[in-house]
């Protein structure tokens, strides 16, 4: 645990992410001891009359963060406001009488971020050693963009000072699939093409866009889900293994794997991609030749020599039957009793199945398949949220939970040309019924 006096700003800390998830994370944190003794919140916001108090709804441990916090009126357009807030920042580090890191959690809309991070790199703040930028998705809208974000933040900040956060990769089975992969032999020696047949990364909601109307129409599952999510998933599983103990080599080989990743060729333009809409989405977003999709299906193909001939499928869609995360590895199989299935379950159950095949009890020789189930709910009484875990590790400078710019731009690299073809075509969109399953879309 790093314990050097940390100051966490949130900018935008009126926002729901903000009072839903970081607050009530920093205060979990605390309550366990496992954050720097000096500590403080400097929230940014753009209102006046607003209290700290009215910022905890979702708050257990309200004393703390009463205690530790403080609200900073600004104009985020302003550079001179910056460079108040710099003073101010400079004050409360001569009150802890010690060095201290700066924590920026930007915690508004993408739009209005670029313009954030210059006025911040130019207050001279991103030139400072214990300056850290935590990022939420997307990051940018295509490879152009992406690109173009990227050389932004170049200027004003240093690789190792910024956090491109992924909450999925902060999930308990996430960060498991390593210590799963490396820490058993039975899989450790069979995580191949030579025994697995199949990779599907799957995300299943619910809910449909619920009022989103603006962010969606601009989004898309594509880019939503399988260009950030999904992907950094499927690069944990097919990634090569770190050194024992170096985690930090983690960021690195997810990048590496996502390389080697290309969506796979089929005979025509729909065999190995699927895009569709729920009904009545239309009418929800007021836009009756909408083609943006709210379920996507590809299918991609690795050139890593332990991969090739692997099948992999990434799937997302809302407004569908049932909600779900999962990560399902499927083995190669000579007879149907041989299809042994590994589930990594993300949400909303987190933990890990193995389904294995067994004989009947009775005289005749028949088989059943069997569940062995581990779920983390069983054996552990609380689990960090992910917020609880990618605010820890950032201030302990472990940057193994979150997205380089280079996984970023191979990300978009991978979905490009999928990307300008949905662009550009009308034909395959297909119009699915809520509270369907997925093959029901698919097939």
């Amino acid at each position: 645990m790093n314990n050097k006096s940390t100051i966490l700003i949130i900018i935008g800390v009126t926002g729901d992410l903000s009072k839903r998830k970081l607050l009530p994370a920093i205060g979990q944190i605390a309550s366990t001891g496992m954050i720097p003794e000096q500590f403080k919140i400097v929230g940014i916001t753009r209102q006046s009359g607003v209290k700290v108090a009215d910022l905890l709804e979702f708050t257990d441990n309200k004393d703390y963060i009463l205690f530790n916090t403080e609200l900073f009126e600004m104009d985020l357009e302003s550079s001179i406001d910056y460079d108040k807030l710099k003073i101010h920042l400079g004050e409360i580090e001569n009150d802890f009488g010690s060095s201290t890191e700066y924590l920026f959690y930007l915690s508004v809309p993408p739009n209005v971020s670029k313009s954030i991070i210059e006025l911040i790199g130019k207050s001279g703040l991103g030139e400072m050693k214990g300056t850290k930028l935590l990022l939420e998705k997307p990051f940018g809208t295509d490879l152009v963009s992406a690109t173009e974000l990227v050389d932004h933040i170049d200027k004003y900040f240093r690789p190792e000072q910024v956090y491109r956060i992924d909450h999925f990769l902060a999930k308990e089975t996430a960060q498991n699939i390593i210590v799963f992969r490396n820490g058993n032999s039975l899989f450790k020696r069979t995580w191949n093409k030579d025994f697995i047949d199949k990779i599907e990364v799957t995300v299943s909601e619910k809910l449909g866009i619920e009022g989103r109307v603006s962010f969606y129409e601009q989004t898309g599952a594509l880019r939503e889900m399988i260009q950030s999510h999904l992907l950094q998933l499927l690069a944990l599983t097919l990634m090569d293994m770190p050194d024992e103990d170096h985690l930090d080599q983690v960021p690195l080989l997810r990048y590496k794997a996502l390389k080697h990743l290309k969506v796979k060729e089929g005979e025509s333009h729909t065999s190995n991609t699927k895009r569709g809409q729920y009904s009545g989405y239309r009418e929800e977003v007021s836009n009756p030749s909408s083609m943006i999709e709210t379920f996507a299906s590809v299918d991609l193909e690795s050139s890593d020599p332990k991969w090739e001939g692997v099948h992999i499928n990434l799937t997302t869609g809302k407004a569908l039957k049932d909600k779900y995360t999962e990560i399902k590895i499927f083995y190669k199989k000579g007879h149907d009793h041989e299809s042994n299935e590994l589930l990594l379950r993300l949400q909303p159950d987190e933990g890990i199945s193995f389904s294995v095949w067994a004989k009947r009890p009775g005289y005749e020789h028949q088989v059943s398949k069997h569940v062995l189930n581990f779920s983390f709910k069983d054996h552990y009484i609380a689990l960090p949220e992910a917020y609880e875990q990618v605010l820890f590790n950032a201030m302990n400078g472990d940057h193994s939970l979150f997205t380089t710019s280079e996984e970023v731009i191979e990300t978009w690299r991978i979905l490009d040309g999928l990307q300008k073809k949905w662009a550009t075509s009308t034909y395959d969109l297909i119009i699915y019924k809520k509270g369907s399953i997925i093959s029901e879309i698919i097939n």
